[in-house]
């Protein structure tokens, strides 16, 4: 950002958050990646532009995976699904940027003064950390997690990432919504983690 302003460049903060991220504490790298998205932008630096030279995926497709899991609708989410593919998206990039999410929105939960305040989606964090069940975060992170793991596995990364998505859908805690007795959603999760195949229970030692 300093070099940006001394060389009278705009740069969007999500921009700059993506190539920091990207350079992995390198400073080099984050200069050699810096000077690309410039020509990339053709003198801006944006976040489009950066997400696109870099691969990737817009947080706004997770976001709406989170939002249709909220809302209990499995098609939203293979919908959102359907259209990541269309733009030729990598899944393996988009599960480890919804673990990185869900990383943040358990931040969010138990240590709300961690989360920067220049995070550039902090807002949407700080919502969708409000109507999500904590024990539910660390459950949906294991699943992401061995789901891109599992990737090599399948039969193409599309089916892999769907099926992550449906395992999601599957343990949320509003799944036994429709049981006899209703429970508190912690209850339910833990019921749900003793169901879950051991690929996804921690390991020990």
């Amino acid at each position: 950002k300093h070099i940006l302003d001394i060389e009278a460049i705009s740069a969007e903060p999500g921009a700059l958050n993506l190539l920091s991220r990207s350079a992995a504490g390198s400073m080099r790298d984050a200069l050699s990646l810096l000077d690309q998205a410039i020509a990339h932008g053709a003198g801006k630096v944006e976040e489009a532009h950066v997400r696109e030279m870099l691969g990737t995926v817009d947080l706004d497709y997770l976001f709406l995976i989170l939002d249709a899991l909220l809302a209990g609708d499995a098609a939203g989410m293979l919908q959102v699904a359907q259209d990541m593919a269309t733009r030729s998206l990598s899944f393996d990039e988009a599960l480890q940027e919804l673990a990185g999410l869900l990383t943040r929105l358990q931040i969010a939960q138990l240590a709300p003064h961690a989360v920067a305040d220049d995070l550039p989606e902090r807002a949407r964090v700080l919502c969708m950390a409000d109507q999500l069940d904590p024990e539910f975060v660390q459950l949906a992170y294991q699943i992401v997690v061995h789901g891109r793991k599992e990737l090599p596995l399948a039969p193409d990364d599309e089916t892999g990432f769907v099926m992550t998505l449906l395992r999601l859908y599957v343990f949320r805690p509003a799944a036994a919504s429709d049981m006899d007795a209703p429970r508190a959603p912690a209850a339910i999760v833990a019921e749900r983690k003793e169901m879950v195949s051991p690929v996804l229970q921690p390991q020990s030692g």
